[in-house]
């Protein structure tokens, strides 16, 4: 497959926020078609338009949207930090706090929280940023087989 040169906002490395399933970070970008991405919570890898990935429209198939925030921390002026212990409906959510007492908070408010901690993250420099589907895919040579068949079988 040919790769073209990517757009200013679809560099390698980029993040962008899906609408329920985290961040995602581009890994490589072939075309307008074909936009291979990260998930940052999971590791899972998959390809996606770059249209829908501005748009946000990036599910991930391994994840019920509702169990990403399980186990995430945020932090709270507050209560401090806080961790996500369960879901209660789909706009309540139970936390733990660090003398382990339970609270709940709406969903908007611990996503709103959990936003601050990523801007505040994503403003200190980070030199572990992966470059290369081959830097990703070190780790496992099951997956990286997988992701080398599926991006020389595509398109055929």
């Amino acid at each position: 497959m040919k790769k073209i040169a990517a757009p200013l906002d679809m560099q390698n490395g980029a993040k962008f926020k899906t609408n329920k399933f985290g961040y995602v970070t581009i890994v490589e970008y072939y075309n307008c078609h074909t936009v291979i991405v990260c998930f940052e919570n999971t590791g899972n890898i998959r390809s996606i338009s770059a249209a829908k990935l501005r748009s946000g429209n990036v599910p991930d198939r391994n994840v019920p949207p509702e169990s990403v925030l399980l186990g995430e921390k945020v932090y709270s002026l507050k209560h401090g930090w806080l961790t996500v212990i369960e879901i209660q409906s789909e706009n309540i959510v139970i936390l733990n706090n660090e003398q382990n007492e339970k609270l709940q908070m709406l969903l908007p408010a611990v996503q709103k929280m959990r936003n601050q901690l990523n801007k505040l993250d994503s403003s200190k420099p980070n030199n572990s940023k992966m470059l290369s589907l081959k830097d990703l895919t070190k780790r496992d040579k099951v997956v990286n087989s997988i992701v080398k068949k599926m991006l020389s079988d595509y398109g055929k």
